[in-house]
């Protein structure tokens, strides 16, 4: 009796498991490529002042969107006149930015990795 009761309570646990939730978007983190930290860098310069940035990071980029292969990224960056950090996010769809927003939510999500971004930082006209 008693391993009856042991294999339907098993059997009773194993039917309530659940599949596992979506890979969330801070999952899907890898860092920046070469490609995308020269293309912020091109469309920054001659917009701002070369030197401006004390600090300057650059986030992994993650896969917000799998069904329309949509990816993002942000930026973080302390001025000489500003020491607080100022956000960029960066929509990317076929590795084009089609998107960008100044202090964007997730930009300020603890799971997002920052990594120094030096080329920013001692970006020349």
């Amino acid at each position: 009796m008693k391993i009856k009761f042991l294999a339907c309570a098993i059997a009773l646990a194993l039917a309530s498991c659940q599949t596992p939730a979506p890979q969330s978007a801070a999952d899907s983190q890898r860092p920046a490529s070469n490609a995308v930290r020269r293309e912020y860098v091109d469309a920054l310069r001659g917009t701002i002042k070369p030197g401006n940035f004390v600090k300057a990071e650059i986030s992994s980029v993650v896969l917000l969107d799998p069904e329309k292969q949509i990816y993002a990224y942000c930026t973080r960056t302390t001025e000489r006149s500003n020491s607080n950090w100022s956000y960029i996010g960066l929509t990317l769809k076929n590795n084009m930015i089609v998107g960008l927003s100044k202090n964007a939510p997730r930009c300020h999500d603890k799971r997002l990795r920052y990594y120094d971004f030096p080329e920013l930082r001692n970006m020349k006209y």
